[in-house]
């Protein structure tokens, strides 16, 4: 009995952490994609600034 208790639990506490792990990371890839934007878009302002019209 006290190790299906103890499997229950671990499993409950498994089963806990795989669904509040990704809520507290979701923001960081977006962060990290609009970073990665905003360098690129820099990137291309300053090479069209050595363009002479």
């Amino acid at each position: 009995m006290t190790t299906a208790l103890l499997v229950l639990v671990l499993v409950g506490l498994a089963v806990w952490l795989s669904t509040a792990r990704p809520a507290l990371t979701s923001s960081a890839p977006a962060d990290h994609d609009r970073e990665r934007q905003l360098d690129e878009l820099r990137a291309l302002a300053r090479s069209r600034a050595d363009v002479h019209l």
